[in-house]
């Protein structure tokens, strides 16, 4: 389907170059392009007179656009100093026992909890302080799913509590201090459920799922969560974050090309406002939000797209003022980001196995991590302990320092 694709743009930029030469009056070159490209071109399949420039005049508004908010960069972001994550620290292969990692979270006394394909919780813990020579204990492993368990949070207060989502459609509570972990489990859902949150103020969690649904809970008198609203979107959800320190979430859709916001302070979930992905204002979809997160302080929003391209939005005016290129994604990636504790830097996985690191005020790739043998599958930056934490195919768990 890639290749496909690749082939199909291919012939409409020839197709565009052969209908600025055919309308310009340049003959020769015309049959030049022709000849090479072994693609004729036939006046009558003209749909719109003189589209290349039309074309050309959009990305010159687009790009004046973009120039007009540049500046929010360098107000926003200082320059890094080389400060930001360059190289592998120590590794434990084999995590898993030869099963698919698919999200990791690392806590700050070393503590590292992953989910696995075959619905496992898989949890480990690394030699303080943190060095070269570090070691990880034995992993212990509990089924807690029927299905790959696919999002994994902390409560933001109590770090003993695990929130969980499966492909099994199930939302789960944990207590990982006991025996027996489960504290409740949800079914709420009818599809996977690829998004799991805890509110910043641990009053609340959100949950989002291929049903195109996403599901508030809010805690009760005795301690127990209850499950308050249900959102429906136009298409499978794929990303949910919260911003820093508030309870307003944002939810990215498949097939839509507008984020939306929520606040749910009150306890439900009160609609603030819709963001335009496109920079032109228009309803066109060409990709899809597949993780967000917020900057350090909350006043922007990143957003990794299933192509080659990470997007800043400056939240408050939802405006695009930077792009992000150099990681090799596409429709069939699930890409994940984070950011560095000092604002400076991004890191993102990419398909080529390797983890790329940009200087967001340049928007410049600074650095590419490289050690894991296959897909990066998740990543997160544990700012007590300094370190970023990776887990991938591979079935590798790697500390970058």
């Amino acid at each position: 389907l890639l290749a496909l694709k690749m082939a199909m743009e291919r012939k409409r930029v020839i197709k565009l170059i052969s209908q600025y030469l055919y309308e310009h009056d340049f003959p020769l070159t015309l049959k030049a392009l022709e000849a090479e490209s072994g693609s004729i071109f036939r006046g009558e399949s003209i749909l719109k007179t003189g589209e290349l420039e039309s074309i050309l005049d959009e990305h010159e508004q687009s790009r004046q656009e973009r120039m007009r908010y540049a500046s929010s960069v360098f107000e926003l972001f200082e320059q890094g100093e080389g400060e930001y994550v360059q190289k592998l620290l120590c590794s434990t292969e084999d995590f898993s026992d030869g099963e698919n990692l698919l999200v990791v979270r690392m806590t700050r006394d070393g503590g590292i909890v992953l989910g696995s394909s075959k619905g496992k919780i898989i949890m480990g813990e690394v030699s303080l302080p943190l060095t070269e020579d570090s070691a990880t204990s034995i992993p212990t492993e509990r089924n807690i799913c029927k299905g790959a368990v696919l999002c994994l949070d902390f409560h933001p207060k109590q770090r003993n509590i695990l929130l969980c989502g499966s492909m099994d459609r199930s939302v789960l509570v944990l207590d990982l201090e006991k025996e027996d972990p489960l504290v409740q489990k949800f079914q709420n859902h009818s599809k996977y459920v690829v998004r799991c949150l805890w509110a910043p103020s641990g009053s609340s969690f959100v949950t989002g799922s291929y049903d195109r649904t996403v599901c508030t809970y809010s805690k009760c008198a005795d301690g127990s969560y209850q499950k308050k609203d249900v959102l429906r979107f136009k298409g499978a959800v794929e990303a949910l974050c919260f911003k820093e320190e508030l309870d307003i979430f944002v939810v990215g859709i498949r097939d839509d090309n507008m984020l939306h916001c929520y606040d749910l302070s009150s306890g439900s979930a009160l609609k603030l406002c819709d963001i335009n992905l496109n920079s032109f204002g228009d309803n066109y979809v060409s990709f899809t939000p597949m993780h967000l997160s917020f900057s350090p302080g909350g006043k922007c929003l990143l957003i990794s797209t299933d192509h080659d391209r990470l997007i800043l939005i400056q939240f408050e005016e939802g405006k695009q003022i930077a792009n992000f290129y150099g990681a090799a994604n596409d429709e069939f990636s699930q890409p994940r980001h984070c950011w560095d504790p000092s604002g400076r830097y991004i890191y993102s996985t990419s398909q080529d196995n390797s983890i790329c690191v940009w200087e967001v005020r340049s928007q410049k790739v600074v650095k590419r991590l490289e050690g894991h043998t296959n897909t990066v599958r998740d990543l997160q930056f544990c700012e007590e302990l300094g370190v970023l934490v990776s887990c991938s195919y591979d079935t590798s768990v790697k500390l970058w320092k």
